[in-house]
């Protein structure tokens, strides 16, 4: 089998140690690797010429923010340009196995349904919650639940982008990220929307990536919460909102379902983020962009 594989990876101000050891993991099990650094003014990592000298390896230097949605278009579209025959999206913080690329093409290449399915993501750890699988995501009616197998391969409602193994033709079809929603629930939009035209998204549980997520878990009696930045509140309650009132992909009862739990997220965030207030306003303004169908980048 002789399909080309192109990775994109794309960076936000990375922690050298961490996006070095993603690049590393990754590099030399595919045909060529699309770096697209979103960091203001480039990222000193790379302006100090860590791993370009690699064959394989582009650095696409944005100089600003555009967000991951924007971020991985254009990463997507110079390797179709390149005439790969799969993408494979990630984070600057997800680290993979030893043969991750073959053996995530083999197992594409084995679906007995593969001309429908839109992507192959795999399962993922999140190191700072122990070893405990991530689990796939299943809508069920008008509920979400998560399961967490330990083997083969299922029919999933959506997935991280991070790990996602693409073929490149699917794009003709679904189309690219939507670059309005700038970052948060980006991945989760192309999914449902490759859904609705027809396609599967289908979850791996042979294959297990790390994952770093950022924040840290905040616990109060019952509840926990990932606790991130306040701006980050900001991108995720808007979109969570914006797509539960406004997603041609979702029925009526999951649009429901979607709204409550951004609304639970946000009181969240409110009660556990530091300092309160800060938390506060950035919620309550997503909150009400969400409401209003106001996108891009925050203002």
């Amino acid at each position: 089998m002789n399909k080309k594989i192109t990775a994109i990876i794309v960076t936000y101000f990375p922690d050298n140690p961490v996006v070095s050891k993603t690049i590393k993991s990754i590099c030399n099990q595919v045909d060529r690797v699309f770096i697209v650094d979103n960091t203001p003014n480039g990222s000193d990592f790379f302006r100090d010429g860590n791993f370009l000298g690699e064959n394989n390896i582009e650095l696409i230097t944005l100089n600003e923010n555009v967000g991951i949605a924007r971020a991985q278009n254009i990463g997507i579209k110079k390797a179709l340009e390149n005439r790969t025959d799969f993408v494979l999206l990630s984070d600057q913080d997800t680290f993979y196995p030893e043969k991750y690329a073959d053996r995530m093409l083999d197992i594409y290449f084995n679906l007995s349904n593969k001309d429908k399915v839109a992507t192959l993501a795999p399962d993922f750890i999140v190191p700072k919650n122990g070893r405990t699988r991530g689990g796939f995501i299943l809508f069920d009616k008008d509920s979400v639940t998560v399961i967490r197998p330990e083997s083969g391969c299922h029919q999933i409602s959506q997935a991280i982008a991070s790990g996602m193994v693409i073929p490149s033709e699917v794009f003709n079809d679904i189309g690219f990220m939507k670059e309005d929603l700038f970052i948060d629930s980006v991945d989760s939009e192309w999914c449902w929307r490759a859904r609705a035209r027809g396609y599967e998204i289908i979850g791996c549980a042979d294959v297990v990536i790390e994952h770093c997520l950022g924040g840290k878990i905040a616990t109060w009696w019952r509840y926990s919460h990932d606790v991130r930045a306040p701006i980050r509140d900001y991108y995720i309650v808007r979109n969570g909102i914006y797509l539960s009132l406004r997603s041609p992909y979702l029925s009526t009862g999951m649009k429901n379902t979607l709204f409550k739990t951004y609304y639970k997220y946000a009181i969240l965030c409110i009660f556990f983020g530091k300092p309160h207030w800060k938390h506060l306003w950035y919620a309550t303004k997503g909150f009400y962009h969400g409401l209003v169908g106001r996108l891009g980048p925050y203002k």
